[in-house]
């Protein structure tokens, strides 16, 4: 049974922030380099920090500084248990439904994590991957918000969201304050994309979007195995 933020209790939302920072510590313990804290994709924290599911009139809901308290808190503890961490959040830069995170709240959540300490920062979008992306026709959909994050924020912001050719994700560093770009479906396609793309710049990604890795099992490409002619 899934626990919404306005039925839980203050003593329920103080619990889950130590779960949070204990899985980090542990983490450290197990010799990881970094955690992420996953607010995006409408998953627990998503959900937590957006309006539309959110409707809170404690400390812990209102405004996007009320609605981002938990994060924060959960950010400040991991810093002073687990120091050593590399510390990267994935935020939505849009609910995309009606009364969720827009944009511009986006970049002010954003805000709010760098002023804390925040190593890096994803910017994603809820809902499941775009299909049907093209080389050189509509890669990179989620640029502009992360380009307006990086704008806002000190920290590093990376990019995410239908990269599929070398020279777009460059011109996407070169000519945007954004660090570094973030590739999924690509490298469950091939695996080896990056060192491809090493030794032939004008490389294209052989990910179709289909999503069809979405309902596979253990998510894994349906054309991995395939013989090309056949993909």
């Amino acid at each position: 049974m899934q626990t919404e933020p306005d039925g839980m209790s203050i003593d329920e939302v103080h619990l889950v922030r130590e779960q949070f920072i204990d899985a980090a510590v542990s983490a450290e313990k197990a010799g990881f380099d970094g955690v992420q804290l996953h607010i995006a994709h409408f998953f627990f924290l998503s959900r937590f920090v957006s309006p539309a599911v959110n409707h809170r009139e404690d400390d812990y809901g209102g405004s996007i500084a009320g609605r981002t308290r938990l994060v924060l808190e959960i950010l400040s503890g991991i810093k002073s248990a687990a120091p050593s961490l590399h510390i990267t959040a994935k935020v939505n830069s849009s609910d995309f439904t009606y009364g969720g995170i827009t944009e511009k709240d986006c970049v002010e959540i954003c805000s709010l994590l760098d002023e804390a300490g925040i190593n890096s920062i994803e910017v994603s979008g809820n809902g499941t991957s775009v299909g049907g992306v093209r080389a050189h026709q509509n890669e990179g959909y989620f640029v502009p918000a992360a380009a307006a994050v990086a704008e806002a924020v000190r920290c590093p912001v990376i990019a995410v969201g239908g990269f599929r050719s070398l020279d777009f994700m460059e011109e996407v560093l070169n000519k945007t304050k954004i660090n570094f770009i973030s590739l999924s479906r690509p490298l469950l396609r091939e695996p080896d994309l990056p060192l491809k793309m090493k030794q032939d710049a004008n490389y294209i990604s052989k990910c179709v979007s289909c999503n069809a890795c979405y309902s596979s099992e253990a998510h894994k490409c349906i054309f991995r195995g395939r013989s090309e002619n056949n993909a």
